[in-house]
């Protein structure tokens, strides 16, 4: 998953380039747990306080009682899609260990948690940005689709739609990086270039999440 040029030249580029891996995905990891973290502080404290206006509560349709059946259900199917997109980033984060040189002999499974990871975070981010362009600023009941919906949640849809982007990238370069795709130099450098678009979206992805829970909330 590296460009042939590079750890052909530097005896370590192997090993420092399965770190990075193991760093971005646990970084990634860790800005899906806060996400979910967020999410469930917002339940509390409208819950709690009936504090309708907080991020979490206007992008969740989070209301201060769950009055029927359907309530529950779409507070279980959101909590489900956060639990998605956790579960891809450690599917990255453990198939990321088996990129490293001594288990080179298992590489194929880091690739194949790659594949699997990748496609449950592309689901997952998609269900999200479905959900925004479902959720009206103005009526907390109306859950139909409308694209008018999607200004009023733009920071959440970019997030969304940056870590889609990398998820996409992922898929498409760990399947061409299996060794039935990967013959040439120039198939393993095209399967890296994906790899490496795929890092820049998850990395603006995380800053603007960054972004939204703490810069924003101390203007």
């Amino acid at each position: 998953m590296y460009f042939t040029n590079v750890y052909r030249n530097y005896k370590q580029a192997l090993d420092v380039g399965a770190w990075l891996f193991i760093i971005g995905s646990a970084c990634f990891l860790l800005d899906d747990l806060q996400d979910w973290f967020h999410y469930r502080i917002g339940i509390l404290l409208t819950l709690k306080y009936g504090e309708k206006d907080n991020v979490d509560a206007t992008i969740n349709h989070i209301d201060k009682k769950q009055k029927t059946f359907f309530d529950r259900y779409r507070r279980i199917k959101i909590n489900l899609n956060y639990l998605a997109s956790i579960l891809g980033s450690l599917l990255y984060l453990v198939g990321s260990v088996f990129f490293l040189p001594k288990f080179e002999d298992k590489e194929i499974v880091g690739d194949i948690l790659f594949i699997v990871g990748a496609a449950v975070i592309s689901l997952s981010e998609g269900c999200k940005i479905y959900r925004f362009a479902c959720t009206s600023a103005l009526d907390s009941n109306d859950t139909q689709f409308h694209v008018k919906n999607i200004r009023h949640n733009l920071q959440a849809i970019f997030i969304s739609c940056f870590a889609l982007f990398g998820g996409v990238f992922d898929f498409i370069g760990a399947i061409l990086y299996l060794p039935h795709l990967n013959q040439t130099d120039f198939d393993e450098n095209r399967a890296t270039a994906l790899f490496l678009c795929a890092g820049v979206s998850f990395t603006l992805a995380g800053l603007l999440l960054q972004y939204r829970y703490y810069y924003r909330s101390r203007k």
